[in-house]
């Protein structure tokens, strides 16, 4: 699949596969917020009541946590790819400039 269709196609296998990534990675940073730390993760670290320590951690491991989603779904779709049409993922349209 060449041009913009299989652009598209490939933007659905890649959505297939960033939502149970992204499921598991934030379930993930979950569990090792809770293993660290005697209690449940901040819901905002924004708010009032939440200590400076505990909102830069959180901000990290989340920061982590979304590149490390964006690199598995970015990889494992191309893999899924390359399994279900046996050629290279299309490569993504740059605008001229």
């Amino acid at each position: 699949m060449a041009g913009s269709g299989g652009r598209f196609a490939f933007k659905l296998v890649a959505w297939a596969v960033a939502i149970p990534v992204g499921r598991l990675v934030s379930l993930g940073i979950a569990r090792l917020w809770i293993t660290a730390r005697p209690d449940n993760p901040p819901v905002d670290p924004k708010q009032v009541d939440t200590g400076w320590p505990d909102a830069l951690i959180w901000s990290a491991l989340t920061g982590v946590g979304a590149a490390a989603a964006q690199l598995l779904t970015t990889k494992g779709a191309d893999t899924v790819w390359r399994a279900l049409t046996g050629t290279p993922s299309p490569r993504p349209k740059h605008p001229a400039g």
